[in-house]
């Protein structure tokens, strides 16, 4: 296999994605973007950035990997079938996401209340699944995460709609909105930089709302988690007379 080498980062062709294709797209979740790599080592038709074949003898350190080209070339392949499906996964989880908006504009609030309520019985997800398609489709449309940026996890992409402009801020000097980011490294950020309470002088009543909703969460598994130790304890207590 000839590699076929790259400096920019690799295109991918757009295909159409059955709706049994966009279901399995749906359940996909973090799966980590490999990144392009070059090399000379190999002969392959994939097309790579040159630190892919350090990234795989980093990872396959002392083990008989580094030097079979064969399997090298077989990780290459998929790498770039994987790269090539992710590409496809980001733009059919934005096709439905501006097509449940253009849906929001045809029908009054009240059907399309009624629509979201049937959400799982006319589409392939929940209707809380329809929210984070819309919520992305609008955040790439309004330019807040950058077409070519956006993750290929929706679920990723949804946690990045979910930052303030202080933390989208923050999140583009450490370079997190990219195609590759995780949900993890969003969800650290989110942790890290807490939204403030007051916005303009103002109380933001949502932001408070919605950690008393989750510590009222936290709260209630704690609970339970306590009921279940206090009832070892007794029967415990009770076997040893």
């Amino acid at each position: 296999m000839a590699i076929c080498k790259k400096k920019g980062p690799l295109m991918k062709n757009s295909r159409k994605i059955s709706k049994n294709a966009l279901s399995n797209i749906l359940n996909i979740e973090d799966l980590e973007e490999p990144a392009d790599t070059r090399s000379q080592m190999l002969t392959s038709q994939v097309v790579v950035e040159a630190d892919v074949i350090d990234i795989i003898r980093d990872i396959f350190d002392g083990t008989p990997v580094v030097t079979n080209d064969e399997k090298i070339s077989r990780i290459l392949s998929v790498r770039a079938e994987i790269r090539q499906n992710w590409g496809q996964a980001r733009d059919a989880f934005l096709a439905i996401g501006r097509a449940l908006l253009d849906l929001e504009t045809v029908l009054s609030k009240a059907e399309y209340m009624r629509l979201r309520s049937g959400s799982e019985r006319l589409f392939p997800f929940s209707d809380a699944t329809a929210t984070q398609l819309r919520h992305i489709a609008e955040a790439v449309d309004t330019g807040k995460i950058p077409l070519e940026l956006c993750p290929g996890s929706y679920g990723t992409a949804y946690q990045i709609t979910l930052l303030d402009e202080n933390q989208l801020n923050i999140a583009r000097e450490r370079g997190l909105i990219r195609p590759d980011v995780t949900r993890r490294e969003i969800l650290q950020l989110r942790k890290e930089i807490q939204k403030p309470y007051h916005i303009d002088g103002k109380l933001d009543s949502k932001t408070i709302n919605s950690e008393l909703k989750k510590l009222e969460r936290q709260e209630k598994k704690l609970e339970n988690e306590l009921t279940k130790v206090r009832q070892r304890m007794k029967e415990i207590t009770h076997i040893m007379g």
